[in-house]
């Protein structure tokens, strides 16, 4: 039913509800919370029977009220204390005290999500006092992981009426209003994030003298395209617009027509039916099967409602500009990633089922192997201690790269997944490992709305910006993260391209959603997602025919059956 309501939107079949992302998180999500309100006395309640079985042990669940939480409230109201005498630092300082321990482990942190959510806005609040406007972006950010966990399982009036100084339409006006100043900062320090990538790239390739030339890899493209073909032609556009692209760069290219399903010795820590995981987390299984063939120096995941719009741009100088930036005159060639990452995989697959202690130790093993350089620039400085939890993945391996082997972007929101570029390495083997870690047992972080992009989020972005916030109230940290800063927020493993650069909307959604750009000819990618929120089918089928048209010649599909009652 979760999937219904939005899909009932989206005209999303069963099993690919992974393709419409948090793209247009707000209007979904309140949907959700408007459905499935169950214990709150807000509206009707569903039958159970109705709400989809994965989620009903998270509906309506409130433990808000034990111990660790009435003392995560005090603490909470002494920090007040300290914001209303304008002790800005030591109340920053304080918040990062109470939530160190609690993220640390999701479990414990999306029992009182309202809570959490509360105290990163509160130390947003105090970064933006502080002159940093850019770490309160990021503080912000990690409001609306929390906070939008409890909006889809209690309700706005929920979070609006709890104990917490939260009000759900305040922080989502605030992370909107935080992520347009940071987008219009970023562009006016780099204005190349505003040119179509294939003229970045140049630019790239000129300022490193060339260097960033990027031929000779071996790349994998990978999606997954579950549509009706009754009722839209887009899996077939998809598959065909993928294919010729691929074909014209000598890449091989994989398109599941259901999701996949990674089966290593650990799949047997999923306690759940297969049915109870949101289909949305297929992404990372069909990553790590491309991963665990060790045949790829890059692995690309594209979500099936995106279209290659420029198929001269090459996927190899975008991860050559990516690594240019980051590591400058850096040798890629030094390093045998594809080979490290075969004897990681056969001594994984070989493991013992469910012992996850061992397989903990075997990549603890495999980052001594490494000894900590990347051949980048060194370890990334920290001027605060993160918070760190082994198991969760919370550890040294996400502090010592330098290398992007993760490359995505940042959509007006926060992190995108729907086009992820992936480096073929130990560290990405290990990052999406971690990441589907979170989804083992009975785990809030699978039901979350937002789903593994809360999880990649989680790893990638929340201790680095908890590190920095402690920095500065140490007064340690020199000054604000961000484009020109020493830290950007986030892991340096992760390098992060303009929304621009990687997949801009159709006016038809870019007009509606007022934090995503809009594709413009010239650009590399063109993204669907959300169409159908905003129009009717029709009009969908007719802008993914026009789009495709623009770079296919309509005479070579006449016989195409597939698509001969749209043509």
């Amino acid at each position: 039913v979760v999937r219904a309501q939005c899909a009932t939107l989206g005209e999303v079949v069963p099993g690919i509800w992974l393709m419409y992302r948090w793209r247009f998180p707000l209007l979904c999500v309140a949907i959700l919370a408007v459905s499935l309100r169950t214990s709150t006395g807000q509206g009707v309640p569903l039958p159970e029977s109705q709400v989809p079985p994965g989620l009903r042990r998270w509906i309506g669940r409130d433990n808000c009220g034990e111990p660790r939480w009435v003392a995560f409230h005090n603490g909470l109201a002494e920090v007040v204390g300290r914001f209303n005498r304008f002790e800005f630092g030591p109340a920053l300082g304080g918040l990062v005290a109470l939530l160190v321990p609690v993220v640390q482990d999701p479990h414990v942190a999306f029992d009182c999500a309202t809570a959490v959510s509360s105290a990163f806005g509160l130390a947003a609040q105090c970064a933006e006092q502080l002159q940093l406007p850019v770490l309160s972006a990021r503080l912000r950010q990690l409001v609306a992981i929390f906070g939008s966990f409890d909006y889809q399982m209690k309700g706005e009036e929920y979070i609006d009426q709890s104990p917490w100084p939260v009000r759900w339409m305040d922080s989502m006006d605030g992370i909107l209003r935080s992520m347009t100043m940071l987008k219009r900062h970023e562009v006016q320090v780099e204005p190349s994030r505003g040119f179509p990538v294939r003229q970045a790239l140049a630019q790239s390739s000129s300022a490193s003298g060339g260097s960033g030339s990027g031929g000779g890899k071996r790349v994998a493209i990978v999606s997954v395209c579950d549509y009706d073909a009754g009722a839209t032609p887009l899996a077939r556009l998809s598959q065909i617009n993928k294919q010729a692209y691929a074909q014209k760069h000598g890449y091989d290219v994989f398109v599941y027509e259901t999701s996949p399903y990674f089966e290593d010795p650990l799949a047997k820590l999923f306690v759940e039916p297969p049915s109870y995981r949101p289909a949305a987390w297929s992404k990372v299984d069909a990553i790590l099967l491309a991963l665990a063939e060790g045949k790829h120096d890059w692995v690309m995941w594209m979500d099936c409602d995106s279209f290659f719009m420029d198929p001269d741009v090459r996927l190899e100088d975008v991860a050559a500009a990516a690594e240019a930036e980051q590591c400058g005159a850096f040798n890629a060639a030094e390093k045998d990633d594809v080979t490290e990452l075969q004897g990681l995989v056969k001594r994984w697959m070989d493991g013992p089922a469910g012992d996850l202690g061992w397989f903990e130790d075997l990549l603890d093993a495999q980052l001594e192997r490494d000894g900590g350089s990347d051949g980048c620039g060194g370890p990334q400085e920290l001027f605060g201690e993160p918070p760190r939890n082994r198991t969760l993945g919370l550890g040294d391996w996400l502090f010592r790269q330098r290398r992007p082997h993760v490359i995505a972007s940042e959509d007006g929101l926060m992190l995108n997944t729907g086009i992820v570029l992936v480096r073929a390495s130990a560290w990405s083997w290990r990052f999406f490992q971690q990441v589907r870690w979170m989804t083992f047992g009975r785990s809030p972080v699978t039901q979350h709305p937002w789903w593994e992009q809360t999880a990649m989020v989680y790893l990638l972005q929340l201790p680095f910006t908890l590190a920095h916030a402690s920095g500065v109230a140490a007064s340690v940290a020199p000054q604000d993260i961000g484009p020109t800063a020493l830290h950007k927020g986030y892991a340096s493993a992760c390098f992060m391209f303009s929304q621009k650069h990687l997949n801009g909307y159709p006016p038809i959604v870019s007009s509606a959603l007022k934090t995503h750009t809009t594709f413009e000819t010239g650009d590399f990618i063109v993204s669907f997602s959300g169409c159908k929120v905003y129009s009717s089918q029709e009009v969908c089928n007719q802008l993914f025919l026009g789009y495709f048209f623009q770079v296919h010649d309509m005479r070579d599909f006449e016989s195409d059956l597939a698509l001969s009652l749209w043509l």
